[in-house]
C-alpha cells in the first residue's frame, strides 16, 4: 500500500492534474484562436503583431514570421509551441529540444474552423470552440447566396502606391470564399492560388466592378492619394479603402470579415 502512494505521489508531481500549458504562438491569427478560447493567461510568448486582443500586447515576442529566436522562445519554457504549416523549420526545431509543436493550416475557411476545433480539444476547450464555430456558420447562413453579382478585387493594400505592383487576393484563399458567399465574383481570374502581383497592364485589362482596398490596423497612409493614384488607371470600378485589425487575420474573427466584405458589395 505505501508503495501505491509513493506511486501515485510521483504522477502527481510530474503529470499534474490540473496543470496549464505554456503556449508560444508564432502567428497573430492563432494567438487570437486561443485568446478567444479562454487560454490567453497560458500564453507566454507571440510573433510580431500579435494586436487582438490588446493584452497580448504585454506577452514577450518571440520574433516575425519566419525568423524566430529559438533562444528566446526555449527561455520562456513552454509546454506547446503552434504554428503555420510555412514554419516548419522553427516548429521543428523547437521539437528537437522536445517541445511539443504542432503546425496549422489557415487558408480557407473549413481551415480556421478546424483549427479552432482542434486547439479546443487540444486546450479542453471544446465549449468554446463549438461557440466561436457557430459564430462564424451562423453569418455564413445570413449572407449566403446575397447574389451581388459583382467582378471584386481585393487588393491588400499598400501606401506606396502603384509602381511596384500590388498584392490582390487569389484563389484557394478564405478571401475568394468570402467572395462566393456574398454571391460575387473574384475579379482576378488567372489560374493563381494565392497572392499574385498584379501591374498597370494587368489591372487595366481585369473586368472589375469593385475594388476593395485592404489596410491594416498600423499602416499609416492619405486617403486621397491612394484613391488617386488608382483613378489614374481611369478603371469603371467603383474603389473602397477597409481599414481594420481583422480583416488580414485568418482567425475566429472571419465572421467580421465576412459581415464587412459583404455589406461592402452589395
Amino acid at each position: 500500500m505505501l508503495r501505491f502512494y509513493r506511486y501515485f505521489l510521483l504522477l502527481l508531481l510530474f503529470n499534474p492534474l490540473s496543470a496549464n500549458e505554456c503556449i508560444i504562438t508564432l502567428s497573430p491569427a492563432l494567438a487570437e484562436i486561443v485568446s478567444a478560447l479562454g487560454s490567453e493567461n497560458e500564453i507566454v510568448g507571440v510573433s510580431k503583431y500579435s494586436l487582438f486582443p490588446k493584452t497580448l500586447s504585454k506577452k514577450v515576442v518571440v520574433g516575425g514570421y519566419f525568423n524566430m529566436d529559438i533562444e528566446k522562445m526555449l527561455s520562456l519554457k513552454p509546454t506547446l509551441v503552434i504554428g503555420l504549416i510555412h514554419q516548419k523549420k522553427s516548429l521543428d526545431k523547437m521539437q528537437k529540444f522536445g517541445v511539443k509543436s504542432l503546425s496549422f493550416k489557415l487558408e480557407r475557411i473549413v481551415d480556421i474552423k478546424s483549427t479552432i476545433n482542434r486547439l479546443g480539444f487540444i486546450l479542453k476547450k471544446e465549449r468554446q470552440a463549438k461557440i466561436l464555430i457557430s459564430n462564424i456558420e451562423r453569418v455564413t447562413k445570413i449572407y449566403k447566396h446575397q447574389n451581388s453579382k459583382k467582378k471584386v478585387l481585393i487588393v491588400f493594400a499598400s501606401s506606396s502606391g502603384l509602381d511596384k505592383g500590388v498584392y490582390v487576393a487569389g484563389h484557394n484563399l478564405y478571401f475568394e470564399e468570402i467572395l462566393h458567399i456574398c454571391g460575387n465574383q473574384n475579379a482576378f481570374s488567372s489560374n493563381y492560388n494565392s497572392q499574385p502581383v498584379l501591374h498597370y497592364e494587368e489591372l487595366l485589362s481585369l473586368d472589375i466592378d469593385k475594388i476593395l482596398l485592404l489596410f491594416g490596423p498600423q499602416d499609416v497612409f492619405d486617403k486621397k492619394k491612394v484613391l488617386d493614384s488608382w483613378r489614374v488607371l481611369n478603371l469603371k470600378a467603383d474603389i473602397e479603402i477597409i481599414q481594420s485589425d481583422y480583416l488580414l487575420i485568418p482567425s475566429q474573427r472571419v465572421y467580421k470579415s465576412i459581415q464587412t466584405i459583404c455589406e461592402s458589395t452589395r
